[in-house]
């Protein structure tokens, strides 16, 4: 019923639109290592099934190149939104190693100061 809902694109609250946006909306996702989670807008979600999603996931090993090609196919889909992703892989407790971060889009244009 979402994908077809005259309301599945409005936003209810936003972040900054005031001086008190209220509480932030916080949920609890039980994940374990070696999952991965996504986090995307329905640029992405409301253009591309969900079998794309899930296969493009399970191939890529790294989480930027899933989320590039994310991107990818929502634009090749046609999407006349704005796509947002997301892709982050859960590591064990007491992981050492070196987090990748990687900005894209016109967040990748912003001067670090």
């Amino acid at each position: 019923e979402a994908a077809v809902s005259p309301m599945r694109s409005v936003l209810l609250r936003a972040l900054g639109g005031s001086a008190d946006p209220g509480p932030a909306d916080l949920i609890a996702v039980a994940a374990e290592p070696g999952d991965r989670l996504l986090l995307c807008s329905d640029g992405l979600s409301g253009v591309v099934p969900a079998g794309t999603l899930q296969r493009v996931l399970g191939a890529e090993r790294r989480p930027a190149a899933a989320a590039a090609r994310l991107v990818m196919a929502a634009l090749a889909a046609g999407t006349r939104d704005d796509v947002t992703v997301v892709v982050a892989d859960v590591a064990p407790a007491g992981w050492s190693g070196s987090p990748a971060e990687v900005l894209v889009g016109s967040a990748a244009d912003i001067p670090d100061d």
